[in-house]
């Protein structure tokens, strides 16, 4: 197995888990035509399709994929020992069974709140399901298992959540609350107008004259009449 699908699957996962709140096992929700095409390809669901999505999973079917595959007769037989397998999970069509790719939409439908990952080789079910938002879609192709990248429709609505979505938590919104009901009682405080200062005494004082500047002091002489000798 690739390291590249690999990470593959992880980023895919990543996405369902971080905007649809999938968690491990994850559920997968397999068909005939998945179990037709791994008998084909040699590929063990249980310990391959583990490995791919890098944890426990669990496989199931329903009643409808069942009888499905026993009625198709000896081409699916296989297929039919495959799946019997699995756990099977209540569709609501226990007592009058309905083709599977019809038990499928209605199992995943309503915003997949089981959180189920679709298996399966119907391509006509899977471009029905990629109208439809956070439902992983996985299938075979020769050997290999491949986990689809999200459709447009999912991807489009994960941003239309994200922009949508309330980044404060409840006590973040509380505080705020609070903060917002005290800022309201609180009363006005005016600030004391400043009235206007006086010029500044020093930018009055009179400039010196050039001739008030050079005049300097003399300095008195050794020896004048104002010094007295002492004998």
């Amino acid at each position: 197995m690739k390291v590249k699908r690999l990470k593959h699957s992880k980023r895919v996962l990543a996405f369902y888990e971080q905007n649809y709140g999938f968690r491990k096992p994850y559920n997968v929700l397999v068909d005939g035509t998945f179990c037709l095409a791994a008998l084909r390809g040699q590929v063990d669901i249980l310990v391959q399709v583990g490995k791919y999505l890098g944890g426990e999973v669990q496989v199931v079917t329903t009643h409808c994929a069942l009888r499905e595959c026993y009625q198709l007769g000896p081409t699916l037989s296989g297929a039919h020992k495959i799946l019997k397998k699995f756990k099977r999970h209540r569709c609501g069509h226990e007592n009058s069974a309905v083709d599977a790719s019809q038990c499928v939409r209605e199992m995943v439908g309503g915003g997949n709140k089981e959180h189920y990952l679709v298996a399966t080789q119907d391509k006509d079910l899977m471009q029905e399901l990629r109208q439809q938002t956070g439902i992983p879609l996985m299938y075979i192709s020769g050997c290999t298992l491949y986990l689809e990248s999200p459709s447009y429709k999912s991807r489009g609505d994960a941003e239309e959540r994200f922009r949508n979505q309330d980044l404060l938590t409840d006590y973040e919104k509380e505080t705020i609350k609070q903060l917002n009901a005290e800022r309201g009682e609180e009363k006005k405080v005016t600030r004391k107008r400043k009235r206007p200062k006086g010029p500044n005494p020093l930018s009055c004082k009179k400039k010196k004259t050039e001739g008030a500047t050079k005049k300097k002091k003399k300095k008195k002489e050794p020896g004048s009449a104002s010094e007295t000798t002492v004998v």
